[in-house]
């Protein structure tokens, strides 16, 4: 007897049940992006402008582990093959090529996108066209809650970060922080986790300064900052004007208190701004990872990200954003390689749901469910010392 199921919303998996046994079967169907030898995936990221240090890396990170993978003759047969679009970490462009992926291209599924304003834009796309997005880079609580049944998030999410940096500075009696955020969806995201993890001590921010998306902070808004007197800063934006903040906060008497931002800053990018700032710019400077430090080569996932990355991108330094488009690769590869020679879309998505034993040698537990679309949920504390940000929590 055979008959059609719905899993979550997504897709319709033939049940055959024989003498009291179940078997789910996939029926062979002709998916873009599949050819006999090949698999096409599209990826929209800022390649240039004001984020770029964040979708070169996060892709050369993913190309790496693909490049090995291909070298060894391919997933099940097939190589991977990216196309890449610059969006210049622009909503509409990142919808542009989004819509080009698809349409023109015809690729398998959509992978290693850059940022919230670009992620939100996508997603009525990729409910009308479904198709997947893996490995997103931002924490954005609308990509998980409510639950998103194109999308694959590998990393926590910022409300995870911005508990883990508020309940540590609580626990040290810092109590009056004020957040500085980006004014867009990336900003309103931190800004909220934040409120949330003050709310639970029973605290809000004491105060919230904005700058506009592309823009260098104002002395006008640092001014009314420096008169809240906070204990530390939760800043949100890209690596350029943070670090400007950073600087002019500091020359404005805010020299003392603690400042931290989350992961989607790229510490090592960041750290370079800071550090051609000046003397002391550098100092008392957080950001909350998502991934393990890319330095330990005692996780098995680090050091072979480090083999790889050095041999396919020699003139590049490792950091946290490639070592995460590393992690993001070899959950997908992984995901292919348990669909076997018939692989479609939604045979996909199943697979990642079913993922729980797979880690991609992190060590960190997975959390993923068919009700759920995120993987991990660990956050690490860093602090910027002689250059690089040190994993010390």
């Amino acid at each position: 007897m055979k008959k059609k199921i719905l899993i979550a919303g997504l897709f319709f998996l033939t049940v055959i049940i024989s003498c009291g046994k179940k078997e789910i079967v996939f029926e062979a169907i002709t998916t873009p992006g599949i050819s006999e030898n090949e698999i096409l995936i599209g990826s929209s990221s800022p390649l240039t402008g004001p984020a770029n240090f964040l979708g070169t890396q996060l892709v050369q990170g993913s190309q790496s582990y693909f490049n090995r993978i291909n070298e060894s003759g391919g997933v099940n047969g097939r190589k991977i093959r990216m196309i890449t679009l610059d969006d210049k970490y622009n909503p509409s462009s990142a919808l542009e090529n989004t819509i080009e992926l698809i349409k023109q291209n015809k690729v398998f599924i959509l992978f290693d996108y850059v940022g919230t304003p670009t992620a939100k834009v996508v997603i009525n796309t990729l409910n009308i066209e479904q198709v997947p997005l893996i490995g997103v880079f931002t924490g954005a609580e609308f990509l998980r809650n409510p639950f998103q049944p194109y999308i694959i998030n590998i990393r926590a999410s910022y409300f995870m970060e911005t508990e883990a940096i508020v309940d540590y500075w609580i626990k040290k009696g810092k109590k009056k922080i004020v957040v500085f955020m980006q004014d867009d969806a990336f900003g309103q995201a931190v800004l909220s986790g934040t409120q949330l993890a003050l709310a639970r001590h029973s605290y809000e921010p004491i105060g919230v300064g904005k700058f506009k998306r592309g823009e260098m902070p104002d002395q006008k808004t640092i001014d009314l900052i420096v008169k809240l007197k906070p204990e530390a800063v939760i800043m949100v934006g890209t690596y350029k004007p943070l670090a400007m903040f950073v600087k002019m906060a500091k020359g404005s008497g805010l020299a003392d208190i603690e400042f931290h931002t989350v992961s989607f800053v790229g510490s090592e990018a960041f750290a370079k701004e800071l550090t051609a700032l000046g003397k002391n710019i550098d100092t008392n400077v957080f950001v909350t990872q998502v991934v393990p430090s890319p330095y330990d080569l005692s996780n098995n996932s680090a050091r072979e990200f480090s083999e790889l990355y050095k041999k396919y991108y020699p003139n590049t330094d490792l950091n946290f954003v490639a070592f995460e488009g590393f992690i993001n690769a070899k959950f997908l590869v992984e995901a292919i390689r348990r669909c076997g020679k018939e692989i479609s879309r939604e045979k996909l998505l199943y697979m990642f749901h079913a993922m729980t034993d797979y880690n991609a040698e992190t060590g960190l537990p997975s959390i993923i469910s068919p009700d759920s679309n995120s993987i991990f949920e660990k956050v690490y504390l860093s602090k910027l010392e002689n250059g690089k940000f040190a994993v010390f929590y």
